[in-house]
């Protein structure tokens, strides 16, 4: 009897504090728990960027690391001769390779003789997608046959869609090239054939790049912003600051601010400096007393 009843007892206790516990999760600490959440949302959309980051700049590196290594190892050459309507039908080739869409007029000037070298100067003004006039300038670059590509000036084409929705960006484009000719032995001989590969796809430098999230703290404890005030006064090892909230503070040296915290006094410079190693990234700031001119 007395067995049972102490069963029954403990079976209670232990029943009122599941129940009391079960009370205090679910009810009293519901906020809380949202709250937590909420928190550990905010982190996976984090990560997340993070990770679209990191993938973003490993794609970059290798391209990097591959147009790197043809550049290094691509071969040109120069012929014995050339013409302006020779040099046009190259150019012309180059387009026909992808069905491009890019147009231009062509204009020459005259040929200067260096020594037996000749260069013939070529201007090309016209309008393109960026895709087509980036492959163009690929191929102008990678190809065995040496033109020297001397500026480029690009701006933002508008052209209207005759059915649907332009997905491509479209640019007006001012070219310089440069063709070489030389009568001399092995210039127009390639030493060694290049792994030509195709243009990349898909490139875009209109797109807005993936930044990543940044999360700076709140100024919880309402410590002066030394971007939103202003140094009034040095003394020794202390600064007189109007901070935020148009509230005077004095601080010492090594004292927080919001983000950071007092570094540095420079009497003769009425400077102070300040080292936010919270902000992203970290930087130094400093404030100057406002002389009354």
């Amino acid at each position: 009897m007395y067995a049972l009843r102490t069963t029954l007892i403990l079976g209670a206790f232990w029943l009122l504090v599941f129940l009391a516990g079960g009370y205090q999760v679910h009810f009293r600490m519901k906020d809380q728990r949202n709250e937590l959440h909420a928190k550990e949302a905010t982190v996976h959309e984090e990560l997340q960027a993070n990770e679209e980051l990191a993938a973003s700049l490993g794609v970059v590196q290798a391209e990097l690391a591959r147009v790197t290594n043809l550049w290094t190892y691509r071969s040109k050459a120069i012929p014995r001769q050339e013409s302006s309507h020779e040099t046009y039908d190259y150019l012309d080739q180059i387009l026909a390779r992808d069905d491009s869409r890019m147009n231009f007029d062509y204009f020459a000037e005259p040929v200067v003789d260096s020594n037996g070298v000749r260069a013939a100067s070529y201007k090309l003004i016209g309008e393109a997608s960026f895709s087509d006039l980036y492959c163009f300038i690929w191929y102008l670059e990678h190809l065995p046959r040496y033109l020297r590509l001397n500026s480029l000036h690009l701006e933002e084409a508008k052209i209207e869609a005759e059915e649907g929705e332009i997905t491509d960006h479209w640019v007006r484009f001012e070219m310089f090239l440069t063709a070489f000719s030389a009568d001399r032995d092995g210039f127009d001989a390639v030493q060694y054939a290049s792994d030509l590969s195709e243009p990349p796809q898909g490139y875009d430098p209109f797109k807005p790049p993936v930044k990543p999230v940044i999360t700076v703290p709140e100024n919880d404890l309402g410590l002066p912003n030394v971007f939103q005030s202003s140094l009034k006064a040095l003394a020794g090892n202390q600064i007189y600051l109007m901070d935020q909230f148009n509230e005077l503070k004095i601080l010492n040296l090594g004292d927080e601010v919001y983000l950071g915290r007092l570094v540095d006094i420079l009497p003769d410079e009425n400077r102070a400096i300040f080292d936010l190693d919270q902000l992203i990234p970290p930087r130094q700031v400093s404030l100057a007393i406002k002389t009354v001119q």
